[in-house]
Protein backbone atom coordinates (compact mmCIF):
# COMPACT_ATOMS: atom_id res chain seq x y z
CA UNK A 1 0.00 0.00 0.00
CA UNK A 2 1.33 3.42 -0.30
CA UNK A 3 2.58 5.75 2.64
CA UNK A 4 -0.39 8.35 1.43
CA UNK A 5 -3.15 5.36 1.63
CA UNK A 6 -1.55 4.46 5.24
CA UNK A 7 -1.73 8.34 6.26
CA UNK A 8 -5.83 8.53 5.63
CA UNK A 9 -6.73 5.11 6.59
CA UNK A 10 -5.06 5.38 9.65
CA UNK A 11 -6.37 8.32 10.50
CA UNK A 12 -10.05 7.15 9.77
CA UNK A 13 -9.71 4.26 12.12
CA UNK A 14 -8.16 6.56 14.93
CA UNK A 15 -10.69 8.71 14.82
CA UNK A 16 -12.72 6.54 14.77
CA UNK A 17 -11.83 4.60 17.98
CA UNK A 18 -13.67 6.05 20.82
CA UNK A 19 -16.65 7.61 18.62
CA UNK A 20 -18.93 4.82 18.46
CA UNK A 21 -19.73 3.78 22.19
CA UNK A 22 -17.52 6.60 24.35
CA UNK A 23 -18.76 7.48 27.90
CA UNK A 24 -21.31 10.21 28.61
CA UNK A 25 -19.72 13.53 29.29
CA UNK A 26 -21.02 14.52 32.57
CA UNK A 27 -24.65 12.88 32.17
CA UNK A 28 -27.02 11.91 29.33
CA UNK A 29 -29.21 14.77 30.49
CA UNK A 30 -27.02 17.42 31.00
CA UNK A 31 -27.09 21.36 29.79
CA UNK A 32 -27.20 19.64 26.30
CA UNK A 33 -27.13 16.20 25.01
CA UNK A 34 -24.38 15.29 24.18
CA UNK A 35 -22.09 12.65 25.27
CA UNK A 36 -18.82 12.91 25.62
CA UNK A 37 -16.81 12.16 22.26
CA UNK A 38 -12.73 12.23 21.45
CA UNK A 39 -12.68 14.42 18.22
CA UNK A 40 -12.03 12.84 14.77
CA UNK A 41 -8.94 13.00 13.45
CA UNK A 42 -8.53 11.87 9.86
CA UNK A 43 -5.60 11.23 7.59
CA UNK A 44 -3.01 10.86 9.86
CA UNK A 45 0.49 9.12 9.20
CA UNK A 46 1.43 5.83 10.16
CA UNK A 47 0.37 1.50 9.30
CA UNK A 48 -3.00 0.95 7.90
CA UNK A 49 -6.12 0.34 10.32
CA UNK A 50 -4.78 -1.20 13.55
CA UNK A 51 -2.57 -4.47 13.71
CA UNK A 52 -3.94 -7.60 15.64
CA UNK A 53 -2.84 -7.86 19.15
CA UNK A 54 -2.14 -4.22 19.90
CA UNK A 55 -3.20 -1.98 22.28
CA UNK A 56 -4.03 1.62 22.55
CA UNK A 57 -4.36 4.12 25.15
CA UNK A 58 -6.24 7.18 24.64
CA UNK A 59 -6.39 10.15 27.04
CA UNK A 60 -9.41 12.96 25.69
CA UNK A 61 -10.96 16.20 27.47
CA UNK A 62 -13.88 18.08 26.72
CA UNK A 63 -14.75 21.52 27.98
CA UNK A 64 -18.24 22.73 28.27
CA UNK A 65 -19.42 26.09 29.17
CA UNK A 66 -23.26 27.75 28.59
CA UNK A 67 -24.48 30.80 29.84
CA UNK A 68 -27.55 31.62 27.41
CA UNK A 69 -30.98 30.00 27.66
CA UNK A 70 -33.35 28.89 24.76
CA UNK A 71 -36.73 27.94 25.29
CA UNK A 72 -37.40 26.44 22.05
CA UNK A 73 -34.94 28.21 19.32
CA UNK A 74 -35.41 31.20 21.32
CA UNK A 75 -33.05 32.84 23.42
CA UNK A 76 -35.29 33.66 26.33
CA UNK A 77 -33.00 34.23 29.41
CA UNK A 78 -36.09 35.94 31.34
CA UNK A 79 -37.70 32.61 31.27
CA UNK A 80 -34.76 30.46 33.05
CA UNK A 81 -34.99 29.88 36.75
CA UNK A 82 -34.36 33.06 38.74
CA UNK A 83 -34.97 35.49 35.08
CA UNK A 84 -30.86 34.73 34.55
CA UNK A 85 -29.40 32.26 32.28
CA UNK A 86 -27.78 30.04 34.48
CA UNK A 87 -23.72 29.79 34.23
CA UNK A 88 -22.50 25.85 33.55
CA UNK A 89 -19.22 25.01 33.36
CA UNK A 90 -17.60 21.11 32.84
CA UNK A 91 -14.79 19.89 32.36
CA UNK A 92 -14.78 16.06 31.45
CA UNK A 93 -11.37 13.67 31.49
CA UNK A 94 -11.72 10.41 29.51
CA UNK A 95 -9.24 7.44 30.09
CA UNK A 96 -9.60 4.70 27.40
CA UNK A 97 -8.21 1.31 26.82
CA UNK A 98 -8.54 -0.84 23.49
CA UNK A 99 -7.37 -3.97 22.61
CA UNK A 100 -7.28 -5.27 18.66
CA UNK A 101 -8.56 -8.85 19.08
CA UNK A 102 -8.29 -9.41 15.10
CA UNK A 103 -7.95 -6.83 12.38
CA UNK A 104 -11.72 -6.62 12.30
CA UNK A 105 -12.27 -6.81 15.78
CA UNK A 106 -11.56 -4.21 18.78
CA UNK A 107 -12.91 -4.02 22.26
CA UNK A 108 -12.45 -1.33 24.59
CA UNK A 109 -13.10 0.49 28.07
CA UNK A 110 -13.78 3.90 28.99
CA UNK A 111 -14.16 5.88 32.10
CA UNK A 112 -14.64 9.67 32.43
CA UNK A 113 -13.95 11.87 34.85
CA UNK A 114 -15.53 15.08 35.39
CA UNK A 115 -15.86 18.40 37.35
CA UNK A 116 -19.03 20.38 37.56
CA UNK A 117 -20.19 23.77 38.52
CA UNK A 118 -23.70 25.92 37.61
CA UNK A 119 -24.34 29.12 39.26
CA UNK A 120 -27.79 30.59 38.88
CA UNK A 121 -30.30 33.07 40.77
CA UNK A 122 -32.52 31.07 43.19
CA UNK A 123 -36.01 31.57 44.96
CA UNK A 124 -34.18 33.73 47.33
CA UNK A 125 -33.58 36.23 44.40
CA UNK A 126 -29.68 35.31 45.58
CA UNK A 127 -27.16 34.44 43.37
CA UNK A 128 -25.46 30.75 44.40
CA UNK A 129 -23.30 28.19 43.08
CA UNK A 130 -23.16 24.10 43.02
CA UNK A 131 -20.46 21.95 42.22
CA UNK A 132 -20.32 18.18 41.92
CA UNK A 133 -17.32 16.61 40.71
CA UNK A 134 -16.33 12.76 40.64
CA UNK A 135 -15.75 9.49 38.52
CA UNK A 136 -18.78 9.15 35.41
CA UNK A 137 -20.44 6.19 33.86
CA UNK A 138 -18.15 3.07 32.36
CA UNK A 139 -18.43 2.05 29.05
CA UNK A 140 -17.31 -0.88 27.63
CA UNK A 141 -17.74 -1.31 23.91
CA UNK A 142 -16.73 -3.53 20.62
CA UNK A 143 -16.41 -2.93 16.74
CA UNK A 144 -16.27 -4.88 14.09
CA UNK A 145 -14.90 -4.07 10.65
CA UNK A 146 -17.49 -5.65 7.94
CA UNK A 147 -14.87 -5.97 5.58
CA UNK A 148 -11.36 -6.54 5.84
CA UNK A 149 -8.56 -3.92 6.28
CA UNK A 150 -6.03 -5.52 4.06
CA UNK A 151 -8.44 -6.05 1.46
CA UNK A 152 -10.36 -2.56 1.75
CA UNK A 153 -7.36 -0.02 2.45
CA UNK A 154 -9.83 2.86 0.50
CA UNK A 155 -13.16 2.15 2.29
CA UNK A 156 -14.98 0.53 5.11
CA UNK A 157 -18.07 0.53 7.01
CA UNK A 158 -17.73 -0.84 11.13
CA UNK A 159 -20.48 -1.70 13.62
CA UNK A 160 -20.37 -1.71 17.15
CA UNK A 161 -22.21 -2.59 20.04
CA UNK A 162 -21.66 -1.27 23.67
CA UNK A 163 -22.70 -1.08 27.56
CA UNK A 164 -22.68 2.04 29.65
CA UNK A 165 -22.59 1.00 33.74
CA UNK A 166 -23.77 3.62 35.71
CA UNK A 167 -20.74 3.68 37.73
CA UNK A 168 -20.81 8.03 38.66
CA UNK A 169 -23.09 9.07 41.16
CA UNK A 170 -25.82 10.99 40.43
CA UNK A 171 -26.58 12.06 44.08
CA UNK A 172 -23.94 14.27 44.39
CA UNK A 173 -24.46 16.48 47.46
CA UNK A 174 -25.53 20.06 47.81
CA UNK A 175 -27.62 22.53 48.86
CA UNK A 176 -30.92 23.68 46.99
CA UNK A 177 -31.56 27.82 47.95
CA UNK A 178 -35.69 27.97 49.08
CA UNK A 179 -37.01 31.04 49.73
CA UNK A 180 -36.34 30.94 53.25
CA UNK A 181 -33.04 29.24 53.35
CA UNK A 182 -31.15 26.37 51.95
CA UNK A 183 -31.71 22.85 52.11
CA UNK A 184 -29.26 19.40 51.91
CA UNK A 185 -29.90 18.81 48.54
CA UNK A 186 -27.90 16.57 45.65
CA UNK A 187 -26.69 19.34 43.35
CA UNK A 188 -28.27 19.84 39.57
CA UNK A 189 -28.34 16.44 37.56
CA UNK A 190 -26.78 19.02 34.37
CA UNK A 191 -23.62 19.09 36.67
CA UNK A 192 -23.71 15.21 38.19
CA UNK A 193 -20.91 13.21 36.64
CA UNK A 194 -23.54 9.98 36.21
CA UNK A 195 -27.34 9.49 35.21
CA UNK A 196 -27.84 6.58 37.33
CA UNK A 197 -29.13 4.34 34.86
CA UNK A 198 -27.39 1.16 32.22
CA UNK A 199 -27.44 2.21 28.64
CA UNK A 200 -26.88 0.22 25.73
CA UNK A 201 -25.26 1.42 22.39
CA UNK A 202 -25.53 1.26 19.04
CA UNK A 203 -23.49 2.69 16.49
CA UNK A 204 -21.55 2.56 12.75
CA UNK A 205 -19.30 3.93 11.56
CA UNK A 206 -17.81 4.18 7.18
CA UNK A 207 -15.15 6.09 5.45
CA UNK A 208 -14.05 6.51 1.82
CA UNK A 209 -11.45 7.78 -0.34
CA UNK A 210 -12.74 11.18 -2.46
CA UNK A 211 -9.21 12.00 -3.47
CA UNK A 212 -5.27 11.20 -3.17
CA UNK A 213 -5.21 13.22 -0.21
CA UNK A 214 -8.95 13.47 0.90
CA UNK A 215 -11.79 10.95 2.99
CA UNK A 216 -14.80 11.48 3.56
CA UNK A 217 -16.11 9.80 6.82
CA UNK A 218 -19.87 9.42 8.29
CA UNK A 219 -20.87 7.60 11.89
CA UNK A 220 -23.78 7.32 14.22
CA UNK A 221 -24.81 6.54 17.71
CA UNK A 222 -28.12 5.51 19.94
CA UNK A 223 -28.02 4.96 23.31
CA UNK A 224 -31.39 3.59 24.70
CA UNK A 225 -31.38 3.38 28.40
CA UNK A 226 -33.91 1.21 29.64
CA UNK A 227 -34.66 3.31 32.75
CA UNK A 228 -37.52 5.94 33.11
CA UNK A 229 -35.59 7.44 36.12
CA UNK A 230 -33.05 6.47 38.45
CA UNK A 231 -33.47 4.71 41.48
CA UNK A 232 -32.58 7.57 43.52
CA UNK A 233 -34.62 10.31 42.19
CA UNK A 234 -33.89 14.02 41.52
CA UNK A 235 -36.50 16.31 40.92
CA UNK A 236 -35.74 19.11 38.49
CA UNK A 237 -37.39 21.35 40.78
CA UNK A 238 -36.88 21.03 44.20
CA UNK A 239 -37.28 18.75 47.20
CA UNK A 240 -41.58 19.37 47.25
CA UNK A 241 -41.84 18.37 43.18
CA UNK A 242 -43.26 14.48 42.35
CA UNK A 243 -41.76 15.07 39.23
CA UNK A 244 -38.24 13.17 38.40
CA UNK A 245 -35.40 13.66 35.91
CA UNK A 246 -35.35 11.09 33.16
CA UNK A 247 -32.65 8.70 32.04
CA UNK A 248 -32.84 9.64 28.84
CA UNK A 249 -32.14 7.85 25.12
CA UNK A 250 -29.10 9.90 23.33
CA UNK A 251 -28.26 9.92 19.84
CA UNK A 252 -25.61 11.44 17.62
CA UNK A 253 -24.22 11.44 14.06
CA UNK A 254 -20.93 13.31 12.35
CA UNK A 255 -20.47 13.89 8.61
CA UNK A 256 -17.43 15.22 7.38
CA UNK A 257 -13.85 15.27 5.08
CA UNK A 258 -10.49 15.09 6.01
CA UNK A 259 -7.11 16.66 4.48
CA UNK A 260 -3.77 15.34 4.48
CA UNK A 261 -2.30 18.81 4.53
CA UNK A 262 1.07 17.60 5.76
CA UNK A 263 3.72 15.03 6.15
CA UNK A 264 1.63 14.40 9.45
CA UNK A 265 -0.54 17.18 9.85
CA UNK A 266 -4.40 16.37 8.55
CA UNK A 267 -6.92 18.56 9.07
CA UNK A 268 -10.72 17.69 8.99
CA UNK A 269 -14.45 19.44 8.64
CA UNK A 270 -17.56 18.53 9.25
CA UNK A 271 -21.08 18.47 11.15
CA UNK A 272 -22.34 17.18 14.27
CA UNK A 273 -25.43 16.80 15.72
CA UNK A 274 -26.54 15.35 19.06
CA UNK A 275 -29.94 15.43 20.53
CA UNK A 276 -32.47 13.54 23.40
CA UNK A 277 -35.93 12.16 21.51
CA UNK A 278 -39.29 12.64 23.00
CA UNK A 279 -40.10 9.23 23.46
CA UNK A 280 -37.40 6.09 24.61
CA UNK A 281 -36.89 2.88 22.71
CA UNK A 282 -38.12 1.44 25.72
CA UNK A 283 -37.98 1.86 29.67
CA UNK A 284 -41.39 4.45 29.73
CA UNK A 285 -41.81 7.46 31.71
CA UNK A 286 -41.52 10.01 28.80
CA UNK A 287 -44.71 11.50 30.37
CA UNK A 288 -43.91 11.44 33.73
CA UNK A 289 -40.43 12.54 33.71
CA UNK A 290 -38.18 15.85 33.13
CA UNK A 291 -36.81 15.57 29.80
CA UNK A 292 -34.50 17.83 28.03
CA UNK A 293 -35.52 16.85 24.76
CA UNK A 294 -33.43 18.93 21.92
CA UNK A 295 -31.55 18.63 18.98
CA UNK A 296 -28.19 20.83 18.48
CA UNK A 297 -26.44 20.94 15.08
CA UNK A 298 -22.35 21.79 15.62
CA UNK A 299 -19.93 23.11 12.58
CA UNK A 300 -16.86 20.94 13.83
CA UNK A 301 -13.29 21.91 12.72
CA UNK A 302 -10.48 19.43 13.64
CA UNK A 303 -6.48 19.00 13.56
CA UNK A 304 -4.57 16.40 13.74
CA UNK A 305 -0.51 15.82 14.67
CA UNK A 306 0.71 12.23 14.78
CA UNK A 307 4.19 11.54 15.66
CA UNK A 308 5.31 7.82 15.77
CA UNK A 309 3.12 5.91 17.52
CA UNK A 310 1.41 9.17 19.31
CA UNK A 311 -1.36 11.34 18.02
CA UNK A 312 -2.87 14.31 19.01
CA UNK A 313 -6.00 16.29 18.06
CA UNK A 314 -7.84 19.58 18.57
CA UNK A 315 -11.34 19.58 17.60
CA UNK A 316 -13.88 22.82 18.55
CA UNK A 317 -17.40 22.19 17.60
CA UNK A 318 -19.17 25.52 16.60
CA UNK A 319 -22.73 25.31 17.79
CA UNK A 320 -24.87 26.53 14.02
CA UNK A 321 -28.67 25.28 15.47
CA UNK A 322 -30.48 23.90 18.92
CA UNK A 323 -34.06 23.33 19.62
CA UNK A 324 -35.19 22.59 22.53
CA UNK A 325 -38.39 21.02 21.63
CA UNK A 326 -41.00 20.16 24.41
CA UNK A 327 -41.32 16.78 26.28
CA UNK A 328 -44.46 15.01 26.39
CA UNK A 329 -44.46 16.42 30.53
CA UNK A 330 -44.32 19.60 29.11
CA UNK A 331 -46.70 19.25 26.74
CA UNK A 332 -49.32 18.50 29.25
CA UNK A 333 -48.12 20.49 31.77
CA UNK A 334 -48.26 24.03 33.09
CA UNK A 335 -46.70 26.67 35.47
CA UNK A 336 -42.51 26.06 35.41
CA UNK A 337 -42.98 22.72 34.45
CA UNK A 338 -44.31 23.72 30.72
CA UNK A 339 -41.21 25.85 29.91
CA UNK A 340 -39.10 23.87 27.61
CA UNK A 341 -36.07 25.49 27.99
CA UNK A 342 -32.34 24.78 28.92
CA UNK A 343 -28.62 26.21 28.24
CA UNK A 344 -26.73 25.09 25.51
CA UNK A 345 -23.17 25.68 25.00
CA UNK A 346 -21.93 27.89 21.76
CA UNK A 347 -19.25 26.12 21.49
CA UNK A 348 -17.07 23.13 22.73
CA UNK A 349 -13.22 22.27 22.90
CA UNK A 350 -12.14 18.60 22.40
CA UNK A 351 -8.57 17.62 22.51
CA UNK A 352 -6.92 14.03 23.09
CA UNK A 353 -3.59 12.61 23.06
CA UNK A 354 -3.26 8.45 22.27
CA UNK A 355 -0.45 6.35 21.75
CA UNK A 356 -0.49 2.43 20.52
CA UNK A 357 1.17 0.31 22.66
Amino acid sequence: MRPLAKQGVLGIVLGAVGFVMTPSSSTAQGCEPIRFTTPIDLAGQGEAYQSPQRWGLTLAYRRLSSDNWLVGTTPSSARAPGGEAPRIRIHTFVADVSYSMTDKLQIGVSLPFSAGTLSRVWDDSAHHKQGARGIGDLSVRGEYWLMSPRTHPNGNLSLGLGVKVPTGSHTKPSQFYTATGPVPFPADNFIQPGDGGWGITLGAQAFARVTQRMFAHASGSYMASPKAHADAVISPTGPSSLVHWSVPDVYEAQLGASFSAWHDVSVSLGGRMTGIPQRDLFGGGDSTTKKQVSRIVYIDPGLSINRGASRYTLSVPVRIYANRTKSLLEEGATGRLAINGGGFAKMLIFASYSHRL
